[in-house]
């Protein structure tokens, strides 16, 4: 629980950083990569927990 509460916001943080850092710079686009991985994560392990209610319910 507490990792599905942190993901969100560390995607956030790294965005934040990368809009700072300039998403036009090889600095910025690494923060803006890992926020959009951790973004893709956070889809994934809602879409994830929604199939699985399915098969339990």
């Amino acid at each position: 629980m507490i990792s599905s509460r942190q993901t969100p916001e560390s995607a956030q943080a790294a965005m934040a950083a990368a809009e700072t850092l300039g998403l036009d710079t090889p600095v910025g686009q690494r923060p803006a990569r890992v926020g959009t991985f951790l973004e893709r994560v956070i889809e994934d392990m809602m879409e994830s927990a929604d199939r699985w209610r399915m098969l339990l319910a």
